[in-house]
């Protein structure tokens, strides 16, 4: 496909990704998004529109990547899955984040796929985890929020979704960007990051300097995560993890800090042994 051809497709949502374009679809104009494309990225896809409602699930946005010198990749959007409120269960208190412009995040966390899955073999590792791709798209949405928006606001709502998530549900963990998130979120003012014009720059100037989480590590995490906020009674054990507690308490403080006020927020971390 030339890139005429693309610049004549530009009402179907196309952005730029590195130096390539990407398909922003939402799911119920799959059929003439698909129409778009050429066969050899057709092939890279799934073949009916059951297998891809399928891989999307109840999500509300899935990037599929493809190998072609022109395309990056296909965004499909399902804004009916879209949440607007984040709840959590703490203690058997029941907290609400109400959720602003998710969609958008939404759509820049998965451009953010896109744009690390450019600076592989680069500025970024060849071969990334899972993990670390999730955490590394949601600094881009960090970057991205600094650009369009000059204020951190929405990037500290996508780090306390990331928290709520993670301890209400073990399989969100694979999300929880909030340790990595934080380490932008308090090291660069908002205009620092919003300096950089190209977010390959930012790239190469924090991940050098960032502590990342080994999947070990990460599993520890998890299982504390499990044992404080679980929906199962289980034995109480103070001393579990005992080494995980206080860094754990670091990750939650903003967000307890926003839902239960500071005060209660730091008797709560004190009693479990977290601050």
């Amino acid at each position: 496909m030339s890139l005429i051809a693309l610049t004549l497709m530009t009402s179907l949502s196309w952005v730029p990704i590195a130096d390539k374009q990407a398909l922003i679809c939402p799911l119920a104009e799959l059929k003439e998004c698909l129409e778009t494309l050429p066969a050899s990225v057709r092939l890279q896809l799934p073949s009916t529109p059951a297998q891809f409602k399928h891989e999307l699930g109840l999500r509300s946005a899935m990037v599929m990547p493809v190998a072609d010198s022109h395309l990056s990749g296909l965004i499909l959007i399902n804004e009916r899955e879209t949440p607007e409120v984040q709840f959590a269960n703490i203690d058997r208190v029941t907290y609400q984040l109400d959720l602003q412009e998710q969609s958008q995040l939404t759509l820049w966390h998965e451009l953010g796929h896109l744009e690390n899955l450019a600076l592989q073999g680069s500025l970024l590792p060849e071969n990334l985890t899972t993990y670390q791709h999730e955490w590394l798209a949601d600094i881009y949405l960090i970057w991205r929020i600094a650009r369009e928006k000059g204020s951190y606001h929405l990037a500290w709502q996508q780090y306390h979704r990331r928290n709520l998530a993670a301890l209400t549900n073990a399989q969100y963990m694979s999300h929880w960007s909030a340790p990595m998130m934080i380490q932008v979120l308090n090291s660069y003012q908002v205009l620092q990051v919003a300096h950089y014009s190209q977010y390959r720059d930012f790239v190469a100037n924090f991940y050098p300097m960032v502590t990342q989480i080994d999947p070990h590590t990460l599993g520890e995490y998890s299982s504390l995560m499990q044992r404080t906020f679980g929906q199962s009674v289980l034995q109480p054990l103070p001393e579990y993890l005992f080494w995980r507690k206080t860094e754990l308490g670091y990750y939650l403080k903003p967000t307890f800090d926003l839902l239960m006020g500071r005060e209660k927020a730091r008797d709560w971390l004190l009693q479990n042994a977290m601050l």
